[in-house]
């Protein structure tokens, strides 16, 4: 399971979750003993009746009795003074080891559970005597008043208040590359460059990343998409300004009265230039930006290729055209119609870089994926630094001019249309003399 986002919220949420637990027991646990301790205004008051009681016990045993009548009148408690005789029923001296530390209450040390509903009997120790006194502890001197009300607030707030720290740290954990992501479409939107997003998440490796990577590839293949149609829209502006030009000094003339066999026969020829050219410029366009999803149909290849082979043949009967193709050879990939559009295109720029008398070889041979099919001329081939550029629209080799009217879409529409049957073509220069166009089919 590759979903590392998905990992992370759950170890988030359930360390967040033991977190909380372990929060709420200690607070609760900690806040419980601390209000289970009795105050330093409560102690010093118990230990002031401790003095006052062992002063009036040692002076007169009668004033010491009217005094805790006054304190049980006063604060509503049970109070006495007790003397202490541990004694053993075998004679064993117990007096000086367990008097001392004798106690019969709690003492002010100890906590004072918040959970009674009663108030416990204290138990203060004299200092130069054996007695004690024993008093209810009142309830103004209790401690944990603010218990309750406390245990409910960290119960319920403290709770909250780590899931609301949680949410929001996942919301940050989110949102952060999302913004990223928003920020940069709006930069998009915009037509300002867009700037990487991967490199702004650093190490993250989860689905966000992912996401990111996705962007930056979309974001990177729109703008060199929305550069190739300005680039096409720009050369076919310029193509055709030329053309028209022509067709409207034609015009003129005809305007002025010049007629002349020329005219006519130059506006049919600048007319059907035009339109092969913005046929051409359309199909490309169109090729650019439809999807790979086509319906194969089956193409019967070597008839294809017999076709082709006659027309150029008929077309060039001053160059030699060399075949070696198998008898059968069946194909699924694309539209035939794609495909004869392309593999004539090869063939008649073959032929026409091929000097008169030269020769032009077409072969075919299996491949382990599918099919290679070689065009080979006797051209005077293309530098290494161009051979890309072949299949860039509106690209013509310098004096290419010389070898026929063009306007650089044919190779450029022969590679869409290649990749449109699920193949790919590729220039090579010869090691004596000559051009080498490989074209790849998938054998599906």
């Amino acid at each position: 399971m590759n979903k590392p986002l998905l990992l992370k919220l759950w170890l988030l949420l359930a360390l967040g979750t033991v977190a909380l637990f372990w929060a709420i027991a200690l607070l609760l646990d900690n806040t419980e003993r601390e209000l289970s301790m009795l105050s330093e205004e409560s102690r010093q008051q118990l230990l002031d009746w401790r003095d006052q009681a062992e002063l009036l016990s040692l002076r007169d045993p009668s004033q010491l009795a009217e005094w805790l009548q006054q304190l049980r009148q006063q604060e509503k408690v049970w109070v006495t003074v007790a003397n202490v005789r541990v004694d053993s029923v075998d004679q064993t001296d117990l007096k000086a080891r367990f008097t001392d530390g004798f106690i019969l209450g709690r003492s002010i040390d100890w906590p004072i559970h918040l959970y009674l509903d009663y108030n416990p009997v204290m138990d203060l120790p004299f200092i130069s005597s054996d007695g004690h006194l024993m008093i209810e502890l009142p309830h103004r001197l209790r401690p944990g008043d603010a218990w309750r009300p406390l245990k409910w607030l960290l119960q319920l707030l403290l709770p909250l208040c780590l899931l609301l720290a949680l949410c929001y740290l996942i919301y940050q954990h989110l949102m952060r590359p999302i913004r990223q992501l928003q920020q940069a479409a709006l930069t998009m939107e915009q037509g300002l460059p867009h700037q990487p997003l991967r490199p702004a998440m650093g190490q993250r490796q989860d689905e966000l990343s992912q996401l990111a990577d996705s962007f930056d590839q979309m974001a990177q293949q729109v703008q060199q998409q929305l550069q190739r149609q300005r680039q096409f829209v720009a050369d076919l502006s310029h193509e055709l300004r030329t053309p028209l030009t022509r067709f409207s000094l034609a015009l003129d003339c005809l305007e002025q009265g010049i007629h002349t066999q020329a005219i006519p026969q130059r506006l049919r020829q600048e007319t059907e230039a035009m339109q092969q050219l913005v046929a051409n410029a359309l199909t490309l366009a169109w090729l650019d930006s439809e999807t790979e999803s086509q319906i194969a149909e089956q193409t019967d290849l070597p008839a294809l290729l017999d076709t082709l082979c006659d027309n150029a043949r008929f077309e060039y009967p001053d160059r030699e055209l060399e075949t070696d193709y198998p008898a059968e050879l069946q194909l699924n990939c694309g539209r035939t119609l794609w495909l004869s559009q392309a593999l004539e295109n090869v063939l008649r720029n073959a032929l026409r870089f091929t000097p008169v008398g030269g020769r032009v070889r077409l072969q075919v041979q299996a491949t382990e994926c599918g099919w290679l099919i070689r065009v080979c001329d006797q051209g005077p081939g293309v530098p290494e630094a161009q051979l890309q550029r072949l299949f860039d629209p509106f690209f013509r080799l310098p004096g290419a001019e010389h070898y026929g009217k063009g306007y650089g879409l044919g190779l450029a529409l022969t590679q869409r249309l290649i990749n449109a049957c699920g193949g790919r073509i590729r220039a090579l220069n010869q090691p004596d003399s000559g051009l080498v166009m490989e074209i790849e089919l998938p054998q599906m």
